[in-house]
Parts: C-alpha cells; structure tokens; sequence
C-alpha cells in the first residue's frame, strides 16, 4: 500500500526515496518515481519535456521479464489487434532494414551477455533506431505501462554522479550556464536495485531481461499479433537474454 502524502514540513525527495526503498512491486515502484518526478520538474522546470519531443524514444531499451508481463497485458486490454500488428511490424521492419543496429544486436545470442548489454548501451550515445512503442505523431502508445528506465530518463541521476538527461536538456543547462550537479533528481543508487529485484523475476530468482523490440517478436502469433499469454524467457533460444549480474557494476 502506498504511503500517505506527508506533511509540508518532511522533505519530499526523502518520502519518495522510502516509498522507493519499500516497493513491494513494479507498480508501487513506478507510483514512487511518478511522485518523485512531478517534484523534480515542480522544482526545475528546466526539465520540462516539450510536447512532441521523442529523443529519448529514439534507441531500443531492455525490459525485465515481469515488466514485460505488465506491458504484455495492457497491450491486450488496452490495444486493437490492429494496433498490436502495427507495433509488431515496425520491429520486423526495423530488423530488416541495412544499417539499422536492431538487426546486429539479435544477432548477439552467442555472444557474452556483457557484450551485449555494453553495445546497447553504448548505441544509446552513438545510434538511432525509433522505440516500436513510438507512433508517428511521436507519443508512445503504452504510456502507462512504459519501461522503468523510460520513467527515470530525464530526471534521475546515476550512481556515478552523473545526470540522465538528452542533449535537449544538456542544451538548455548551457544556456542557463547551469549544472546539472546542482540539481536535487531521483537517485537511481535507490531504484536501480529495486527494479532489478522485483522487474525480472518472473522466472528466474536473478531475473531476465532483452530488449523490449525481442518481447514483441517472440511473442507474436503468426497473424502477426500479441500472442494472449507472454512466453517465458527461460525458453528463449534464439534471441539475447540477459540477467541482472550482467549489467553495469551498481552502487
């Protein structure tokens, strides 16, 4: 159960850190980070997202197994099969396409899971490839239920010290002749371990994860929808599946 809003006189970033740390799920979780980030932007709103703007949305992201149960089920509440295929195509699409890097990262199955993990991140900085989440007018169409990292993106800062922020808000900080140091954000040494925890265990007791574009091909039916039931990732054969040992060292 979530805790009640405190008092005026408690510091709010200190609340949400504890609502963080007490989770008990993905979505107490994400109820934590939702809060935690109205106050960020509440107090700089220098790190208020313009409508339309999708940069973040322009790279491929891993998602735990029971967070993709949670996106799995909404889509199939939530989205017409049209919708669904449309979701799924863009994936294919994308895997097919020359140059596009989609294509070289499911080809990583026989490599370290390491490697795997460090080429999507690093493409995160140096390449382009549109979330299939992402439609043309540039929203994303399972909002609600997006990924964790999504959530954290722009408003959280690593344990290295280190802010998430694009280069439109790296941008905006220059002109302001600000620093992001100076910038209280959500503390990702806090949520990371959490989500790790409860994000990829459907299972596994260490939790498994791939790109969210590999839990839509997987689980696509051959009329090219969302098959009704996820498909546990433990059977994966084909595709890169990692666990929460194999990404970056965490505080």
């Amino acid at each position: 159960m979530a805790e009640a809003r405190p008092r005026e006189s408690v510091d709010l970033h200190v609340f949400y850190k504890r609502m963080a740390e007490s989770a008990g799920s993905l979505p107490d979780l994400y109820a934590a980070m939702e809060s935690w980030s109205a106050l960020v932007v509440k107090e700089n709103p220098i790190l208020e997202c313009q409508q339309g703007c999708a940069r973040c949305c322009m790279h491929q992201v891993l998602a735990g197994e029971t967070e993709w149960a949670l996106i799995h089920a909404w889509m199939r509440d939530s989205l017409s099969k049209d919708q669904r295929q449309t979701i799924i195509g863009r994936v294919i699409e994308q895997r097919e396409r020359l140059g596009n890097p989609l294509g070289r990262w499911l080809g990583m199955r026989n490599k370290h899971p390491r490697a795997f993990v460090r080429a999507v991140g690093q493409g995160f900085r140096a390449e382009s490839t549109r979330c299939p989440m992402l439609g043309p007018d540039n929203r994303c169409e399972i909002y609600p239920v997006r990924p964790f990292v999504c959530r954290a993106y722009g408003r959280a800062r690593m344990p290295s010290g280190n802010a998430m922020i694009c280069e439109v808000f790296a941008g905006r900080f220059r002109q302001q002749e600000r620093s992001t140091a100076d910038v209280q954000l959500e503390d990702m040494s806090v949520m990371s371990p959490k989500y790790f925890a409860l994000g990829g265990r459907a299972t596994s007791d260490d939790g498994l994860f791939t790109l969210l574009a590999v839990h839509l091909l997987r689980n696509r039916t051959s009329s090219g929808d969302l098959a009704k039931q996820p498909t546990p990732l433990s059977a994966e054969k084909t595709y890169p599946v990692v666990t929460k040992e194999d990404f970056p060292t965490r505080r």
